[in-house]
């Protein structure tokens, strides 16, 4: 399970930028009597945390017809069905956006799903101002990962996972004489999902990257 990143060259792009974008794509499944987006497998219903910015596209997988209607009204209902087998939304504000199948479900009820939208982590700290490149690699991993860091000496450098909704999972202190070469970690123990990934230089964000962790 692991870490998302590229190469050296990307993250070292990456590292440019003050905001970063963490904008991701989400496809949930519309098929007969449920809604399954990644990660659920059972049930009819699929509540999730996403990022402003992130992209959900509703793809049918059924033999039934499925209009998705909002139950607060963010958009019109639109049909699910053979004819019309995906529907894209961008969601650019954060909130709750609960949502269900008019013909098998109701509010929160039967074929139902909550789309809970978070502001993404920013950067407070410009990375290339401060000469600060880092690399995690291999993407995609099962559990063994290697961070390389470019680091201005003097500094406190810490590594922070945070599940999606920004709850810290675990904290990694980066040391100069082990990261210039490359420092191996085991995440191997962390569920299958979607994580973020922040480096602090002194406390302070440098950079925000999600991570994919695999089984």
């Amino acid at each position: 399970m692991k870490l998302f990143t590229r190469s050296v060259a990307a993250l070292a792009l990456m590292a440019l930028t003050l905001v970063p974008s963490l904008a991701a794509n989400i496809t949930i499944q519309v098929g007969d009597n449920f809604y399954r987006g990644p990660g659920n497998t059972t049930g009819s219903s699929d509540i999730r945390t996403i990022n402003v910015g992130d992209v959900v596209t509703w793809t049918y997988v059924g033999q039934l017809s499925h209009p998705t209607a909002s139950d607060n009204g963010a958009w019109a209902t639109f049909p699910m069905d053979a004819a019309n087998k995906t529907k894209s939304i961008t969601f650019t504000t954060a909130g709750e956006f609960p949502y269900h199948c008019t013909v098998h479900g109701a509010p929160r009820v039967g074929m139902f799903g909550v789309l809970t939208v978070v502001a993404a982590p920013t950067a407070t700290l410009n990375a290339h101002a401060a000469g600060i490149t880092v690399n995690v690699y291999p993407n995609p991993s099962h559990g063994q990962i290697t961070v390389q860091l470019n680091q201005k000496p003097g500094a406190d450098y810490k590594l922070r996972l945070s599940n999606i909704i920004g709850q810290e999972i675990r904290t990694i202190a980066l040391k100069p004489e082990l990261t210039a070469a490359g420092l191996p970690l085991d995440l191997s123990d962390l569920h299958a999902g979607m994580y973020l990934y922040s480096l602090l230089v002194d406390g302070k964000v440098v950079t925000t990257r999600r991570l994919v962790l695999q089984n």
